[in-house]
């Protein structure tokens, strides 16, 4: 078994920002299987079942909590971790999968680093740097990367975002019958 654990902030003023798209893929999926959560209070999280083979999580923690979540699901389920999460050093509508890496300046990775006591899991970094040139100097100082990640995507972003979650959901799908070495192979 897998669990696919996608990082985000809970509620609805952090809904569509760059930083939730953990959680943005987790939803396309479940919205493309007919898949629901619910509130599950051992694991700090919502969770749903995506047949035998994965279990889907979404954190009821703040992003730099979301080892809570990770650590209550080692500790329930004999599964392999997933981590689904944003990362700024890739291009928006990109999609990258690591295995046992450090936090690279993660906050919810370092989370789930230091909760779980090791790097040994599989991730899944979608995206979210800016493409676009009117975007990119939002990323420097003085807002920098940390506030821009917690901003919405542009209207004329949208169809790359919809890339890399699309992209993010084929590699979840695959998950079920592929190992990691395999998955890494094809989608890098």
């Amino acid at each position: 078994m897998k669990t696919i654990i996608g990082l985000g902030n809970p509620g609805k003023k952090y809904e569509g920002n760059r930083h939730n798209v953990g959680f943005m893929v987790l939803d396309a999926l479940a919205k493309k299987e007919d898949l629901h959560f619910s509130e599950k209070k051992l694991l700090s999280a919502e969770v749903s079942d995506f047949g035998e083979e994965l279990l889907l999580v979404k954190p009821n923690t703040f992003m730099n909590n979301s080892g809570v979540s990770a650590k209550g699901v080692a500790k329930n389920y004999n599964t392999d971790i997933v981590v689904v999460y944003d990362d700024i050093d890739i291009p928006l509508g990109e999609v990258r999968c690591s295995f046992a890496r450090g936090a690279g300046g993660h906050n919810g990775i370092q989370s789930i680093i230091d909760h779980l006591g090791t790097k040994e899991f599989f991730r899944i970094r979608v995206g979210v740097r800016p493409v676009h040139p009117e975007l990119q100097d939002k990323i420097l100082p003085p807002d920098g990367f940390q506030n821009f990640l917690l901003k919405p995507f542009a209207p004329f972003e949208k169809e790359l975002k919809e890339q890399g979650i699309k992209k993010a959901v084929a590699i979840i799908d695959a998950l079920k019958t592929k190992t990691f070495g395999e998955i890494m192979t094809e989608f890098n």
